[in-house]
């Protein structure tokens, strides 16, 4: 219970600050997106089990406040999990570097679908400007900002399920 109820407040702070402060700083037309952030670390804890609910929770939020296609967010982030829990069980030895590895291509994954639902609803978006003006922009921004959102998800998750040590 208390797993849930302290992973809802946290998850509705980053949803906040995401679409308060974090949507309004851009690198040329790419924004870090810390929701897919807390997403990534809070799913590569090894004691936290609801990270798939937060995921769709989150997805769900995320597309009634955004202007893309509904439900395209909700892809993306499925997406990233998915990679986090993937790399978890292989790189479980360094999470930091698992982190940076999901957050990079959780954001190259993510921002794809983005654009392929812009297409297939008619925009008229060129992949080499998208790539140049928003993803690599979104992808350095989230980098940036990855290590201090693990802090906070590994803090977290450990307060709420402290790993037993053995003596």
């Amino acid at each position: 219970m208390l797993s849930h109820l302290v992973s809802a407040l946290a998850f509705v702070v980053f949803f906040i600050l995401q679409t308060t402060i974090f949507s309004q700083t851009r690198l040329v037309s790419g924004t870090a997106d810390i929701i897919l952030l807390f997403l990534a670390a809070w799913s590569l804890q090894e004691q936290v089990k609801n990270s798939w609910v937060w995921t769709v929770i989150s997805g769900v939020l995320v597309s009634l406040v955004s202007a893309m296609p509904f439900f395209t967010p909700l892809i993306g982030y499925l997406g990233v999990v998915g990679i986090s829990k993937g790399l978890q069980r292989r790189v479980w030895r360094t999470p930091l570097l698992a982190m940076l590895i999901v957050v990079l291509v959780g954001t190259f994954f993510q921002q794809t679908v983005y654009v392929l639902a812009l297409i297939i609803t008619g925009a008229p978006i060129s992949w080499l400007e998208s790539l140049d003006r928003v993803i690599l922009p979104s992808a350095l921004l989230n980098l940036i900002f990855s290590l201090p959102i693990y802090a906070i998800a590994k803090d977290l998750a450990g307060r709420i399920s402290p790993q037993e040590v053995e003596v």
